[in-house]
Parts: C-alpha cells; structure tokens; sequence
C-alpha cells in the first residue's frame, strides 16, 4: 500500500510539470516551467519566443530570480522574465495631432 501511494505520489508530482501549448493559453507561464523546458533541452530562443508570445505570471523577487539562476537557467532568459519588453505588434504607434491646414484670417474692426 505504501508502495502503491509513493508511486502515485511520484506520477502525480511528474505530470504537474507538464503542459501543453494549447493549456498556456489558459493558464500563465511561470518559473518552474521555464525551469522544466530549460532542463528539457530546449534551447534559449525557443523559451525566449514561448515567453513572448504567452501570458506569463513570474516571481521576479530577488529570491525567485536567485533560484531560475541555481536551477541553470540562462541570464538572458531571467532578463526576459524580470524586463519583458513589449512585442512591436501589440505597442500601438503614437497619435500626432492632426496638422491645421490654411491660415488665420483676421477682420479689421
């Protein structure tokens, strides 16, 4: 029985980590799956474009920043994570008055 709740307990903690792109959608990405793909084997790029392109939710504490680093994630990365820069598509351009056309006439009184 105690075998059987360890094995459980070790299928159950193993499955927590895994997630699929459709399940970002819904749920935030966050450092402990950075951690998981970086352990994985995927390369930098490929998080870097997963992190822009998904909703994210990261301890950007020094404490959570200190623990990305020891878990062997990339400074590049972390920077990512704690500076997210904005996506060029989602900054909209900014709005200039319109130029006022024609001249001032003014009536002799």
């Amino acid at each position: 029985m105690r075998l059987l709740c360890a094995v459980l307990l070790t299928l159950s903690a193993a499955s927590a980590q895994q997630f699929t792109v459709s399940q970002l959608n819904q749920q935030p990405l966050t450092n402990d799956n950075v951690v998981t793909l970086a352990k994985a084997g995927f390369d930098e790029l490929f998080i870097l474009q997963l992190i822009r392109s998904s909703r994210t939710n990261f301890d950007t504490t020094v404490q959570g920043l200190v623990v990305l680093k020891q878990a062997g994630v990339s400074e590049d990365l972390i920077r990512m994570m704690a500076m997210p820069q904005p996506s060029p598509s989602t900054t909209p351009p900014a709005k200039t008055p319109p130029k006022r056309r024609g001249f001032l006439f003014k009536h002799p009184s």
